[in-house]
């Protein structure tokens, strides 16, 4: 795919990002969702039972306990329900890993965190060498197991706090909350060195990274193109990480 039609890929994804506070909300909601559905009922529940009180209408007390526990049951069911399809739309199947969907949520609230606290933020774009040949050699299984092995090794090699993407296809991306370039850096060469000594004697493939920091007032697109840009030029090389200041602007 060619480096100008991704940018323009880039810039139509970014567009539809909602602003961070309003995914901070929906965010928050979708993971509360049971606790707030079960007060919502309990408030009903109990509006409903002092006007009760007040307008003196005749009704047992019970009745009112047992709408509560209903309400509260259908509360708590559905909450589960809505946050388990969340979770699962923001997840990729074959891997496990957060989706591009998740990746571009969690950036812009990444984002929004690092310019309030001062603190740094990096990317990672990362593409897997020679993967075509996997799928032509062995088959579309063989490559699926080896997109879930690479990502559990993105996983067990990156912080805690760090973000592991599934971009699509033979792609990937990690969000480095609060890394330096040279964190993020040192981070990704880890990972190259692990792909190296796996995948590479015996399938012949590694991995080709762009890392690149956020700057003060730097655009979220930019921030991606930027990686994207460095992506390329350590494609043009294969098995390389490459950094912002090894990127010409």
């Amino acid at each position: 795919m060619c480096l100008i039609y991704k940018i323009s890929i880039v810039y139509g994804e970014i567009s539809m990002i909602p602003p961070a506070q309003e995914v901070i909300n929906v965010r928050f909601f979708y993971k509360y969702a049971p606790l707030v559905l079960v007060l919502f009922g309990m408030l009903v529940t109990l509006t409903g039972y002092y006007l009760d009180m007040f307008l003196q209408i005749s009704h047992e007390s019970l009745l009112w306990v047992g709408i509560a526990l209903l309400l509260c049951i259908a509360g708590f069911t559905t909450g589960r329900l809505i946050r388990r399809l969340d979770l699962s739309s923001h997840t990729d199947s074959l891997t496990g890993l957060w989706n591009r969907r998740y990746f571009y949520l969690r950036l812009a609230e990444e984002k929004t965190r690092a310019t309030r606290k001062k603190t740094p933020l990096c990317v990672a774009m990362i593409d897997i060498d020679n993967f075509k040949m996997i799928n032509d050699k062995y088959g579309h299984f063989a490559g699926d197991l080896v997109l879930s092995e690479l990502a559990a090794i993105f996983k067990n090699t990156v912080r805690t706090t760090d973000i592991v993407v599934r971009w699509g296809g033979d792609e990937f991306a990690i969000i480095f909350s609060g890394a330096s370039l040279r964190e993020a850096y040192a981070v990704m060469e880890r990972i190259r060195h692990k792909v190296a000594v796996r995948f590479n004697s015996t399938y012949g493939i590694a991995i080709s990274a762009g890392v690149i920091s956020l700057e003060p007032d730097q655009a979220v697109q930019d921030l991606l193109i930027m990686a994207d840009q460095a992506l390329y030029k350590a494609k043009a090389q294969k098995n390389l990480v490459v950094t912002a200041v090894d990127v010409p602007c």
